[in-house]
């Protein structure tokens, strides 16, 4: 059984905006999956705090899979390269391989362009797994993170983008890119940060083995 965060039995990641998340209170880590985007060598060179960024994912990969759940790493590529410049890796090329470190059990899904459903199989696999909320971050996550969050929105997934596991290309439109996804009371999901998440996951954890 689910062991509860208080007394109502409940569990919400403390501090999320717009609303508390996840929106009905019921955080099964075995039911979460952890996705990352734009973990790749070209998009990582080129985003702000990449470091500090790459360290709290790697933190929170590990709560998640301590926990029961999913990690699961988007790498974004353009198999035919555009008339247009663009930082999108070209697929196969060294820019396009993942280059933060990540588990053997994680799952590595390759989508065709900056949306990480487009062309990818990320909707299946988390259906198929019986997963019902994501935790995000990444890199270039004013591109990567804000158009795949979108999505999975409009797919019927409950998602919470981690502001501290987010590292942009540029940090003002990053910033905008948060709060455009709170608009309406949290119309496209909602904001945490990944101290939150882990310190939940942890929690529950520690009462699963205690039980």
């Amino acid at each position: 059984m689910l062991p509860h965060h208080d007394t109502m039995g409940l569990a919400h990641v403390a501090g999320t905006d717009p609303y508390p998340w996840p929106y009905d209170g019921c955080l099964d880590p075995t039911q979460l999956a952890f996705v990352i985007c734009g973990a790749q060598r070209q998009l990582v060179d080129l985003s702000f705090e990449a470091g500090a960024v790459g360290d709290r994912i790697g933190r929170t990969a590990h709560a998640v899979r301590a926990a029961g759940g999913s990690v699961i790493w988007i790498r974004h590529g353009d198999a035919s390269p555009r008339h247009r410049p663009t930082p999108l890796p070209v697929s196969g090329s060294v820019g396009w391989q993942i280059c933060v470190p990540f588990d053997a059990v994680d799952v590595v899904i390759d989508s065709f362009g900056w949306d990480g459903c487009f062309g990818s199989s990320l909707d299946h696999t988390l259906r198929a797994g019986g997963i019902r909320t994501l935790a995000m971050a990444g890199f270039a996550t004013e591109i990567t993170v804000d158009s795949t969050v979108r999505t999975l929105n409009d797919q019927g997934h409950e998602c919470l983008v981690l502001t501290d596991g987010c590292a942009p290309l540029d940090p003002a439109l990053g910033a905008r890119a948060h709060h455009s996804l709170t608009m309406s009371g949290g119309i496209f999901g909602a904001l945490g940060t990944t101290t939150a998440l882990v310190d939940l996951l942890e929690s529950l954890t520690l009462q699963e083995t205690s039980a």
